[in-house]
């Protein structure tokens, strides 16, 4: 009996522990791109209408994601189109964060679906 109540608990805790590690990465739900702030050819940061940013990321009025424009075209060609024609769009958002000033860390994108 008793073995099977560490084999329970364990069960408990591991299924506790895995749906936490990747249940952070999520869509945002329909937004509009607020603003686009390109800083070179390989960094832009995109604030949305609204971010619940599942990395806890350490954003500001900067942005709230970044992206390559240079490797991720379709992406940026995205934002810009969204942004000129003010239409919403979904974003999927790794629980990752990068850093671009000390203090500062903004979301990475996985997946992007106009609406």
């Amino acid at each position: 009996m008793k073995s099977m109540s560490i084999a329970l608990i364990m069960f408990v805790c591991f299924f506790s522990f895995s749906g936490k590690v990747g249940a952070a990465s999520d869509w945002t739900g329909e937004v509009t791109v607020k603003s686009i702030y390109t800083l070179n050819e390989t960094r832009a940061l995109i604030e949305l209408s609204s971010f619940n940013n599942p990395g806890n990321c350490k954003v500001n009025s900067s942005g709230h994601i970044i992206l390559d424009p240079s490797t991720h075209k379709t992406w940026f060609s995205m934002f810009l189109t969204a942004y000129a024609a003010k239409k919403p769009l979904n974003v999927y958002v790794a629980e990752a964060c990068t850093e671009v000033w000390p203090g500062t860390s903004y979301g990475n994108i996985g997946h992007v679906r106009l609406l």
